[in-house]
């Protein structure tokens, strides 16, 4: 069906640009639908306006424990165990549910264990399973909602059904009819489906066909609320407006649900590093991001509406913010753990400073730990900049700083990626966070599609090319070459330290961004990306390079951050990635071994870290100490030709014992050691510089703290 025209009344208006979206009752008084629009049949938009969203969700609990006392939904909310952040966006679900006078219950699975949800269901009794779907890790979840339904459905049909269709009509017009679950007395029969996450951004009708009963495409807290109240039928709905009425998130639960669901989600419960979230919403359109397309979901959804949205992001009251802080604080105290550091995972730090003014003081003197924030280049340059990095670094407010520039090239950068900043800027932004010596990591693609399309191909009906507007072509003949013109960029700024990190991921195509549709319509690769999409593999998800310089893309992607730290380091980088074919950790050392003459290093000298300024001395007798027995002669070998990889990487006597624990675990395993696990470890090793949690391996504690003593 046409999208209908009218437009929004103006008792329901949205605020103007700049406006905050907040309701001044605090909450909808009355149960109703917001107002919504069937987009030609694909999904439903509602259009929340500030008087049917709930901000204060204490008085909304207190408002439906008494117009609905018995109302007390239950639901499992289900996500991958893959990433090693813990899931706000559960905790902010479960908070919702907390608010309703319900429960959450939650579980974090993979592919080898997703039939632990069999038993969850048997023993919790859900009344709802909502999962957060990510790209790339849809596959067993898809298996599992098809046996489940299947096995409900013949169940409460009292037949046989082998059909998945069959299954999935049924329960969809049983749970259609009763408005929800499908019960027998008080016995739960069916716990319908609800599926959210960006993987819905693109691909929500595959989520609706593959088993979602309500499939929810963009902000999840509003539609969540209205599910559970039973206003809305099966079907797929979009909320494009990023309100920020998150709830005080249920972290106690969660914890306590981690605690007990298996040994690897214990690292949840005691993780030095939480999470919180300052504010909803992205202003960029980043050209290879899901996040970039809300800004395109919200004007398509008040398209001819005669009104103009606010801004799309949007900061989180400060008081609810400074509450998941005590909440950190004393579940850190029950499980014994001790946060060193605050993951800020909203999509764009430090937009408005006068909300981080604010919450300061107040939680440094309260909390008293620091935020681990993401940031953009053109944020953090200029007088401006200074500013914000001076704001949070004065009060210790920040452990460090994230920023992403993606490609050193400028063209690649505009075109390619749709951002805009030029490389003054990045070099800027970067001097600008050294200047205060806030540890940094900066964030770049490699292996992006910058080679001419391989098959005809028309720049004017792509959102994104390489092709400027005159028609000059930007293209590679070898992609090595933009992956090195962002290595230059960071060295050639002359600012970054010891303690910085130069972060990347080889590029992998998410179906529905600009960047994934034009790497399939020049040829770059098949329509099939999604299965890889997330997984940050060490593999290409393009088809276009040849094996030599996939091999090559893989060894830059390891070895850059050390290549980070030299004046030279993309002619370094050029000299490694160019003169072999091997590539794995013995050419590695013996070229950093051989090349010692040749480095330039940015800076010699570091204040930070356990053991801050070591010699080749220290480090051999370190290498003689550790490895004496005669098979691990060759390690110890290798080690030695790493002499200047940990001279003039980050407290490099820590680093080579935390590599010495790595090598030890990994021959208990039999298991090699390879270019992929030094990686590993030295990634591993900056990020607990930069969420202040540098420590000492047990293993060699005493040895090293003899050194630091003199021997005395």
């Amino acid at each position: 069906m046409n999208k209908p025209k009218f437009d929004i009344p103006k008792e329901i208006s949205l605020p103007k640009r700049g406006g905050e979206l907040h309701n001044l009752e605090g909450y909808p008084k009355n149960f109703e639908l917001p107002l919504m629009e069937d987009i030609s049949g694909k999904y439903i938009n509602t259009l929340y306006a500030p008087k049917d969203i709930t901000v204060d969700w204490n008085g909304y609990k207190e408002h439906l424990s008494i117009v609905k006392p018995n109302f007390h939904p239950q639901i499992l909310l289900v996500g991958h165990d893959s990433s090693e952040i813990e899931n706000i966006t559960l905790m902010s679900l479960g908070g919702v549910l907390q608010h309703m006078n319900g429960m959450a219950n939650y579980a974090l699975v993979g592919r080898n264990n997703i039939n632990t949800l069999d038993e969850i269901i048997k023993n919790k009794q859900p009344e709802w399973i909502g999962f957060n779907l990510y790209t790339g890790l849809t596959d067993f979840v898809f298996e599992w909602i098809k046996r489940y339904k299947i096995e409900r459905a013949s169940h409460i049909l009292k037949k046989t059904i082998l059909d998945f269709d069959t299954a999935d009509k049924a329960l969809k017009d049983m749970v259609r009819e009763a408005k929800g679950p499908i019960y027998d007395g008080n016995q739960v029969l069916y716990a319908p489906i609800i599926i959210g996450g960006h993987f819905n951004n693109y691909s929500f009708n595959e989520s609706f066909c593959k088993g979602g009963d309500y499939v929810v495409r963009g902000k999840g807290i509003n539609l969540l609320r209205d599910i559970l109240l039973g206003f809305f039928e099966p079907g797929i709905y979009h909320d494009p407006m990023p309100y920020a009425n998150i709830p005080r998130m249920d972290r106690e639960v969660f914890y306590k649900d981690m605690y007990e669901f298996s040994d690897k989600t214990k690292g949840y419960v005691f993780s030095r590093i939480k999470s919180v979230l300052s504010a909803l919403g992205c202003s960029y359109t980043c050209s290879y991001c899901y996040v970039s397309s809300l800004i395109d979901n919200l004007k398509e959804a008040y398209r001819g509406k005669n009104i103009k949205p606010p801004s799309i992001i949007q900061d989180r009251p400060i008081d609810t913010v400074f509450a998941e802080g005590k909440d950190i604080l004393r579940l850190d105290k029950y499980y014994g753990v001790k946060t060193a550091a605050v993951f800020d995972q909203a999509d764009i730090s430090l937009n408005n400073m006068e909300w981080w003014n604010k919450l300061g003081d107040g939680w440094m003197n309260h909390i008293g730990i620091p935020f681990y924030i993401q940031a953009r280049p053109a944020m953090l340059a200029g007088k401006n900049g200074i500013e914000r990095i001076e704001s949070i670094s004065n009060r210790g407010l920040v452990s460090g700083i994230s920023m992403a520039i993606e490609s050193g090239d400028q063209n690649v950068r505009k075109l390619l990626l749709d951002r805009h900043e030029n490389n003054n800027i990045v070099k800027d932004a970067i001097k600008n966070v050294k200047s205060f010596g806030v540890p940094l990591r900066t964030q770049a693609i490699v292996g992006l599609p910058v080679m001419k399309p391989s098959v005809p191909f028309n720049p004017a009906n792509s959102k994104v090319s390489l092709v400027d507007k005159e028609g000059k072509e930007h293209y590679y003949e070898d992609p090595l070459q933009e992956s090195l013109k962002c290595l230059d960029l960071v060295c050639s700024s002359y600012f970054f330290s010891k303690e910085d990190y130069y972060w990347n991921a080889i590029y992998s195509p998410f179906p529905g961004t600009p960047l994934g549709d034009y790497s399939i319509e020049a040829g770059f690769a098949k329509g099939d990306t999604a299965s890889k999409a997330y997984l940050f593999s060490t593999e290409s998800g393009l088809n276009c390079f040849s094996d030599l310089i996939a091999k090559r893309q893989v060894a830059f992607s390891l070895t850059s951050n050390f290549f980070s730290h030299f004046k030279n380091g993309k002619n370094l980088m050029s000299s490694f990635i160019y003169s072999g074919n091997e590539l794995d950790l013995e050419y590695f050392a013996r070229f950093v071994s051989d090349s010692s003459s040749l480095m330039q290093p940015i800076d010699q000298t570091s204040t930070g870290g356990l053991i801050p300024n070591i010699t080749k001395e220290n480090l051999e007798d370190f290498f003689d100490y550790a490895y004496r027995n005669e098979i691990d002669i060759k390690f110890k070998e290798i080690n030695k030709r790493l002499l200047n990889y940990y001279l003039y990487l980050f407290d490099g006597l820590v680093l080579a014992a935390k590599i010495a624990i790595a090598y030890f675990k990994s021959q208990e395993n039999q298991n090699s050691f390879n270019l992929s696990n030094l990686y590993r470890v030295e990634r591993n090793h900056y990020y607990d510089n930069c969420y202040r949690m540098n420590y000492m391996p047990k293993k060699y504690a005493d040895y090293l703290t003899n050194i630091i003593t003199g021997g005395n």
